[in-house]
């Protein structure tokens, strides 16, 4: 699909359109929206849907009138990567080795994003890592690729001096692809990155001190949150029941983000608030566990 902008009486119903387009191309369920001003403040809105942006549109487009950028991720975990500062040439290759792009936005001229859809919801590191290969592969910004990174959303203006035309005004981000597709290596790179992370985590939770030969592979099988929540010791208190997880996972060589990633995973933390509490509570559990470890 080609979006292209063309002058329009009520620019409004362009704005609303691209947008659109662009979040119903990366598919994701709820959506977080950053507004960046000036001054360097950022607001956030967490967990919208598609609905509650389009309702939104006429604060975001005074937002970014005043010069503030508008910027767009999934929430919470997914299974995208921004791949961030590529170049036009680069989408042929990427095409040809399999790795189309779910959603492509021209943030200035010659500059470009693009959103590729794995087809499966990953892990904050396993997700982190795919980011880094895939800007690694294609020559994107690696300072961009991690699992929550933001990208433009598209019918808005960079407001980015350094951005501005020859004209003096500033560029839109406009949506040139937005074909929603999983890219057809998603499986076979899944793989493989899943391979790597698991690859460093044996490496690590193995260590010198096991010596020689040895590592994680002669240590029992780590048990299942589940089986910590379904354990009458901890009468129904389920943050008990995580905090004793993570100690085991972290006595067992789990990292950090992957026994936050299992807890975030595992059940629904709602009452915890915001999705970024949620990520705190997560957060907070997995860094005690380690702590206590040492």
């Amino acid at each position: 699909m080609i979006q292209i902008m063309q002058p329009n009486p009520d620019s409004r119903v362009v704005a609303a359109r691209v947008a659109m387009d662009q979040l119903e191309a990366l598919g994701a369920e709820c959506f977080d929206i950053g507004v960046k001003r000036v001054d360097g403040t950022m607001i956030l809105r967490e967990g919208w849907g598609a609905k509650q942006v389009l309702k939104s549109l006429l604060w975001l487009r005074r937002e970014n009138l005043n010069r503030g950028h508008i910027y767009v991720r999934p929430a919470g975990a997914h299974g995208l990567s921004l791949v961030d500062d590529l170049k036009a040439d680069t989408f042929v290759r990427m095409k040809a080795d399999g790795f189309a792009p779910a959603a492509v936005v021209e943030t200035s001229p010659g500059n470009f994003q693009a959103w590729l859809k794995h087809g499966e919801v990953l892990d904050e590191a396993t997700s982190t890592r795919a980011a880094k290969l895939l800007a690694e592969r294609y020559g994107g910004d690696p300072g961009s690729a991690d699992w929550r990174h933001f990208g433009r959303l598209a019918g808005f203006t960079n407001p980015k001096p350094s951005r501005r035309l020859a004209s003096g005004l500033q560029p839109f981000a406009r949506l040139l692809e937005a074909g929603g597709q999983v890219y057809r290596q998603a499986s076979v790179f899944i793989a493989q990155v899943r391979a790597e992370v698991m690859g460093e985590g044996a490496m690590v939770g193995g260590g010198e001190q096991d010596g020689v030969g040895q590592g994680v592979r002669d240590l029992p099988p780590i048990k299942p949150l589940v089986e910590f929540h379904d354990d009458p010791h901890y009468c129904g208190d389920l943050h008990r029941a995580d905090l004793a997880w993570a100690r085991h996972a972290a006595a067992m060589g789990l990292s950090a983000s992957e026994i936050r990633a299992t807890i975030m995973e595992a059940r629904d933390l709602g009452k915890k608030g915001s999705i970024k509490r949620q990520h705190e509570y997560a957060e907070r559990t997995a860094g005690k566990a380690l702590r206590q470890m040492k």
